[in-house]
């Protein structure tokens, strides 16, 4: 299925008197055929985990979280089904009212079991992040061959074949051909002629082929294309690539060929070399927020400037620690606040109320407001850390 910012809005929207619960599973290849599953140990085990825990704090809540894990049943047995559509799947459940939603992506969760008052969405924002379409170009000496990558899955877009041209085919055909070994008229230096005209050829459907690209590049809003194919070729077309005018597009070179492959096995073959440059982005990404913020140009840091430009709908890319968890208020106007303070603390006409879930929403601002949303992890979140776990490139 596709994952867009409709699909995480209503999501984040889903909520319930009794909280949701969230379930996420991945089945890579090698899991789904281990003939011991180890996904239903793993949910049974995270469950337990889950119940214990809410019995300690909220016996009340235990019992209907439970009671409602028993009514799902068949949708659990469904969520790690080894045969079912998709590596990474998640369901979310509303504790009282019973509603059901679910998503299947070729991109695999991390297993977890979440309940909170709303649907737990971060791991769906994350593979939303790392699942941005990219690009596939594909060139032979033959043909060339253009695909969509996004969320794990493949798409062709177009294809088009090397053809040389009438007259060099016609004058080849009627170039001398040499009669014995010792002959020294021109044949030989003819047949180099037509095979340099061929070449000329085919440079000009390469450049034709980038030419196209470069407007497909700035139509979907590729930021990565991976260039496969002709060993010969490749590397000359990803420069190619690279020296077109595609907006700091990154251009990636794989070591192998996609001229007759199916999509789903270009998906899986592409996955490892896009994730590959993700986490150089997220650090790209921080340095950017925290020299741009610090200097008054264009980005902000720490909660409150994020927040303030959230609120304004200014955030063009909203960059947060993956496993941030900080409180806040929502006013009655809709705005956020990590603290009641300076005009909100003054004014009689906002009411301010708790959010326990106040990463989430930031994210449904940012995300309502058209911003891109990135998660950092790992070394990456570092420099972020020091600015309470935010930051954000803005419109303006």
């Amino acid at each position: 299925m596709t994952l867009d910012d409709a699909r995480i809005r209503d999501l984040l929207r889903f909520d319930d008197e009794e909280g949701v619960l969230s379930f996420y599973v991945g089945l890579t290849p090698d899991r789904a055929a281990d003939p011991q599953p180890t996904a239903p140990l793993e949910l049974r085990s995270r469950l337990k985990e889950l119940k214990a825990d809410l019995e300690a704090r909220d016996p009340e809540v235990a019992r209907a979280v439970s009671s409602r894990i028993d009514a799902i049943q068949p949708e659990l047995d469904r969520l790690i089904d080894p045969h079912a559509h998709g590596r990474g799947r998640a369901l979310f459940v509303g504790v009282s009212s019973g509603e059901v939603e679910t998503v299947s992506l070729q991109i695999p969760f991390a297993d977890r079991v979440v309940h909170h008052d709303g649907a737990y969405v971060r791991p769906l924002v994350a593979a939303h992040d790392e699942g941005r379409a990219a690009g596939i170009l594909n060139v032979t000496r033959e043909t060339a061959r253009v695909l969509s990558w996004s969320v794990g899955e493949v798409e062709e877009v177009g294809s088009s074949r090397f053809e040389v041209e009438d007259d060099v085919m016609a004058r080849g055909k009627s170039a001398p051909v040499a009669k014995h070994a010792g002959y020294s008229g021109t044949g030989r230096q003819d047949r180099d002629d037509f095979e340099a005209r061929i070449d000329d050829n085919l440079h000009r459907f390469v450049r034709d082929v980038v030419g196209d690209l470069q407007q497909v590049i700035e139509e979907r809003g590729w930021d990565r294309v991976v260039v496969a194919g002709n060993a010969k070729l490749r590397d000359e077309v990803a420069q190619m690539v690279r020296d077109a005018d595609t907006r700091g597009t990154r251009v990636l070179v794989a070591d192998d060929t996609f001229e007759t492959e199916a999509p789903h096995v270009v998906a899986e073959r592409v996955w490892p070399l896009l994730r590959s440059v993700h986490r150089q982005r997220e650090a790209d990404l921080v340095d950017e927020a925290i020299e741009r913020g610090l200097g008054g140009h264009g980005a902000a840091v720490g909660l409150r400037k994020v927040c303030e430009a959230l609120n304004e709908g200014r955030v063009m890319h909203l960059l947060y620690v993956s496993d941030l968890e900080v409180e806040g208020y929502r006013s009655s106007e809709d705005t956020l606040h990590p603290r009641v303070e300076g005009v909100a603390a003054a004014s009689e006409q906002l009411e301010m109320h708790r959010e326990p879930l106040f990463v989430e929403r930031m994210i449904e601002k940012a995300v309502a407001t058209g911003a891109l949303v990135t998660p950092v992890d790992d070394e990456a979140a570092g420099p972020l850390q020091v600015h309470e776990g935010v930051g954000a490139l803005l419109r303006w």
